[in-house]
């Protein structure tokens, strides 16, 4: 049994968690540590890990790893005082708060050490029986999760580890539970970064080819089909550091040329394609080929299942619009892989409020997701539409000319792009706010009101999504009382109110309505009595420096009373279009409509799923505009985040929008990096891997 005389003496050991294809501490920070103490695992973990921290009490820094072949490569863990690292400016991955074992009791040891309780553990790994091997492992592990905020669950799917605001990670790990040789170790989170996934790989190929016309864009194709021809099918270890440093270059180029163009008048056709392999690309590129010709011929936009697109003539200049999504888009599981690629993203949005609050973690990736109601699918869709602004605009430096919402997405319109000072406030307020908790959800006080109900008589509410036209419901809406017309969009319209009224219109209208069975009386005109309420509630403080570049654009505008009049960027007018849009009859199609008249033309949806750009495809297919106009999600439920995300990307490239390719270039390069290092024998001369956040 260990000596456990030393338990009420907390540990503060920081721990670096680095790959067996990761770069180890710079030369420069090694000279001002002692010499690295090399501890091997092998028969006891609990030995090693205690003769670890003995050195690194000692003053010593520790590389604890598996006992491996010579040069055999090996998961790495740095261990040295939290002290030296903090004065050596080192960001750790973790720290070793608390170790205790020989004891039924070990966790509670542990914490005890920790100055933790067990009230704090935001994860608990507990095994029964491991070997040494895997239990050094599952410590590496832990410490690679902390430092990538990734927890495990059910399902063995993976997410972001959230936390309470300005509390840390805590988790423990216990060995051999329930048995006298049980062990627990606590750790907690540290400053330290894992390096962002990289978005482009062997597996994930992308190409940018520009050129004045048809030939200089066949030529391009052909050179890119040659180079890819020259690898096999099945890729080397050089093989995919050779492709991957061919995309890296080619990106590159492409991102200097867009550089220069940007100062000129000269706009290049551009093609982009992707594929999971190089005969996937290889696949896309003969596709393009046959289809140049007519695609430029017609001025058409160009795209396949793959991500590959072209757009021969795009005019989306000047012309870029954020689309925000309404209730009901955010759907389990979603962006469940952003925070492995984009990691600096998510701690600053964790510094700046309740980011598991701001997604509904708890309903949005809990075991078994539960139903959401009104208030909490407004605040994950605001939250959801709110992190994607982020990413497109902080990371991508995307720029929208015009934003727009459908129906409550006018208000993740505002508190996304910059407008508001403080929009996670408005999280509690939705969660305890009678406009959704009680008046236009729930018990339906509005509507009971506007319908002169008494106490026992009940509300059956349900809304129908129809395929009809907006006039020929109108019509009959006076033999109805009790049902309305709440959103116009495209050939559907959503009628929604009392559910045997419905139904009955419906019969009568003889035609077939799809239930939502979702309980809100938006867009209704028991809602208009809660005009005052709701705009109460969305006025909200303003930022000191607005985005005047932006033209926002208000359903609101579309009411008589509002004369098509763009909405002031004050804190009454913002106030007032959301209320005005919230209590009447939602016209989506003329939202669009008016958007395009205004110089709306590439409509980029900001928000979970791509609902709202099946609409628009709708209406523009309807206005017979697909050529001039078109939509592109950022997002959609079902596919891969990643792989969605650059599709978004690649059309926005074909559309010559401006953007940064730095998200990509990171990444490969990172890996080309990677793949160099395995060729040289010491790791001591690579940079330094490890990414921190602000303390």
């Amino acid at each position: 049994m260990a000596d456990t005389s030393n338990k009420a003496m907390p540990l503060r050991i920081a721990l670096l968690a680095q790959a067996a294809d990761a770069a180890g501490l710079s030369a420069d920070i090694l000279v001002s540590l002692p010499a690295i103490q090399h501890i091997a695992v092998d028969g006891n973990f609990n030995a090693a890990l205690q003769t670890a921290i003995q050195a690194v009490n000692q003053g010593q820094l520790v590389q604890l790893t598996l006992q491996c072949k010579p040069n055999e490569p090996q998961h790495r863990l740095l261990m040295l005082s939290g002290l030296a690292a903090a004065k050596n400016k080192i960001h750790p991955h973790a720290y070793l708060a608390g170790f205790a074992e020989g004891s039924v009791n070990s966790l509670e040891i542990a914490l005890n050490q920790s100055r933790r309780q067990n009230a704090d553990l935001s994860h608990q790994q507990t095994s029964e029986i491991l070997a040494a091997d895997q239990q050094f492992l599952a410590f590496f592990k832990m410490v690679d999760d902390i430092a990538s905020r990734t927890v495990k669950t059910a399902g063995n799917t993976n997410h972001y580890w959230f936390t309470e605001p300005h509390k840390a990670r805590v988790a423990s790990l216990t060995f051999n539970a329930n048995s006298d040789s049980e062990s627990s170790l606590v750790l907690t989170q540290a400053t330290g970064l894992q390096k962002a996934q990289s978005l482009l790989n062997a597996s994930r190929l992308f190409f940018v080819l520009s050129g004045l016309n048809e030939i200089e864009l066949s030529v391009q194709l052909e050179q890119l089909k040659q180079r890819l021809a020259d690898f096999p099918n099945d890729l080397a270890p050089n093989d995919k550091a050779a492709l991957i440093a061919l995309m890296a270059k080619n990106l590159t180029r492409f991102q200097a040329d867009a550089s220069s163009s940007a100062t000129s008048s000269i706009s290049l056709p551009t093609i982009v394609l992707q594929g999971a392999s190089v005969t996937a690309v290889l696949q896309e590129i003969s596709a393009i080929s046959n289809a140049l010709p007519k695609v430029i011929a017609e001025k058409s936009h160009y795209k396949t299942p793959a991500g590959s697109c072209f757009s021969p003539a795009p005019n989306s200049k000047d012309g870029l619009t954020f689309v925000y999504p309404g209730v009901g888009t955010v759907y389990p599981g979603m962006f469940r892989e952003f925070h492995q690629y984009f990691p600096a993203l998510f701690a600053q949005l964790e510094r700046e409020g309740n980011l598991k609050e701001m997604l509904q973690a708890e309903k949005t990736y809990g075991k078994n997701p539960a139903e959401m109601t009104l208030g909490e699918l407004a605040i994950a869709g605001v939250g959801s539409s709110y992190l994607l602004t982020q990413l497109l605009c902080e990371e991508f430096a995307v720029k929208p000319d015009f934003a727009l919402g459908y129906s409550k997405g006018e208000a993740s319109m505002w508190a996304s792009l910059g407008v508001w000072k403080n929009p996670h406030a408005l999280i509690e307020l939705t969660q305890t706010s009678p406009i959704f908790t009680t008046a236009i959800s729930g018990k339906l006080t509005a509507v009971r009101e506007a319908w002169q109900l008494k106490d026992g008589e009940e509300i059956t509410w349900n809304s129908f999504v129809v395929r009809c036209d907006s006039t020929s419901i109108e019509a009959l809406l006076p033999e109805f009382p009790r049902a309305y017309l709440a959103i116009i969009q495209g050939d559907t319209c959503v009628l929604a109110g009392c559910e045997a009224t419905c139904r009955a219109l419906l019969k009568k209208l003889g035609k077939r309505g799809i239930a939502a069975n979702r309980v809100t009386a938006m867009h209704t005109t028991p809602a208009l009595s809660q005009h005052s309420q709701v705009t109460e509630f969305y006025t909200q403080p303003l930022c000191d420096e607005l985005p005047m570049d932006i033209k926002f654009i208000s359903a609101a505008g579309l009411l008589p009373q509002n004369q098509n009049v763009p909405v002031s960027i004050d804190s009454q007018s913002i106030a007032n279009s959301i209320a005005d849009t919230f209590c009447t009859t939602l016209d989506f199609t003329a939202l669009i409509r008016t958007a395009r008249e205004q110089g709306a033309r590439l409509f980029v949806e900001i928000g979970a799923d791509r609902q709202t750009s099946t609409l628009i495809d709708k209406i523009n297919r309807t206005d017979n505009v697909t050529t001039e106009s078109c939509t592109v999600a950022a997002n959609a439920k079902g596919g891969e985040d990643i792989v969605t995300l650059l599709k978004c990307i690649a059309q926005l490239i074909t559309h010559q929008i401006p953007l940064s390719l730095s998200p990509l270039l990171q990444g490969l390069e990172e890996q080309v990096n990677i793949l160099k290092l395995r060729s040289v024998s010491s790791a001591n001369t690579t940079p330094n891997t490890t990414q921190g956040e602000p303390v």
